[in-house]
């Protein structure tokens, strides 16, 4: 069989999408080099306002990718307003569009886990560079994609007894430092070069999220399915056929779905993660074939340099 064949064939069993690296977290099999979440695709980085700026979408909207209760939802998008934040609120939020590229065994229906810089572990983490020891409780990890040890990961300016699972860098307080905000995100990165493109995204988004206020859970949001813009899903990698006839995101477009959390069980509408690991998107078969754009058919994989594998 020729090697075009093979190719058309490895592509129609992995459900449109030919990338088997295995999660830098240990968590799936695969073979070849270590693949992790791409840094291009968190939260006010670079990479994501420039996405924005293109679909002429800036002004109202924020965008970002998350992880969502099931891989039913991967390549879905949502607008999202938020309407109650946890710690700090601000009257002039800007709407989120999200892109679920993710999913995890404790994230509830309907809530969304937004990927930023420092947004905190989860059951796996391949970030920190002694995450083979110390680690939430998936197990260690298989290679680290930063220098940055365990507690550059997880300081937070509060205390919180789950730093695991809600930690990360959360400098709530628009007053607050600067510099000293620069520092602790630059810690992540150890004393690898700060201008590496995966470092830079991985400090811009950090530090940005922190001063507009966004890092940190959401306990209410209404929300509605959309299109999903066009150089959002360039630069995830993935777009479903099956959305042509959602409306796309708007201001003033109706959002007839309410989340509302709870404050005393820890139950939020939008968290915060990054945990480093492959995006579970990013595996095929998980989007019907006829609902799948084959030229974009699954969430980008990074090598430990950021670069897509």
């Amino acid at each position: 069989m020729s090697w075009i064949l093979l190719l058309a064939f490895f592509r129609i069993v992995m459900g449109g999408c030919a990338d088997n690296h295995p999660s830098a977290c240990g968590n799936g099999g695969g073979n070849g080099a270590y693949g992790f979440a791409c840094p291009s695709l968190m939260m006010l980085g670079d990479p994501m306002m420039a996405a924005a700026r293109a679909d002429g979408l800036d002004h109202d909207f924020v965008y970002a990718v998350a992880g969502g209760a099931s891989d039913q939802d991967c390549g879905k998008c949502f607008q999202v307003e938020l309407l109650d934040a946890e710690r700090e609120w601000r009257p002039d939020f800007r709407g989120l569009v999200v892109q679920v590229v993710n999913s995890g065994y404790d994230v509830l229906p309907y809530q969304l886990d937004l990927f930023m810089g420092a947004g905190g572990f989860g059951y796996f983490t391949a970030c920190n560079s002694d995450c083979d020891a110390r680690y939430c409780q998936g197990g260690g990890c298989r290679r680290a994609m930063y220098a940055g040890d365990f507690r550059a990961w997880v300081d937070a300016v509060y205390y919180d007894p789950n730093l695991c699972y809600s930690g990360g860098i959360k400098w709530l307080d628009q007053k607050a430092n600067t510099q000293d905000l620069q520092r602790l995100c630059e810690g992540l990165v150890g004393n690898e070069n700060k201008t590496l493109p995966k470092n830079k995204h991985t400090i811009d988004s950090c530090f940005r999220t922190n001063k507009e206020l966004y890092h940190q859970n959401f306990v209410r949001t209404r929300s509605a399915p959309v299109r999903c813009p066009r150089h959002l899903t360039e630069l995830t990698g993935l777009r479903r056929l099956d959305d042509s006839l959602l409306p796309d995101p708007h201001p003033g477009l109706p959002l007839d779905h309410e989340c509302v959390g709870d404050r005393s069980r820890g139950r939020y509408c939008v968290t915060t993660m990054q945990d480093c690991c492959k995006m579970s998107c990013s595996w095929g078969g998980k989007i019907p074939q006829q609902a799948l754009d084959s030229s974009h058919p699954c969430v980008h994989t990074c090598d430990r340099d950021g670069q897509t594998l």
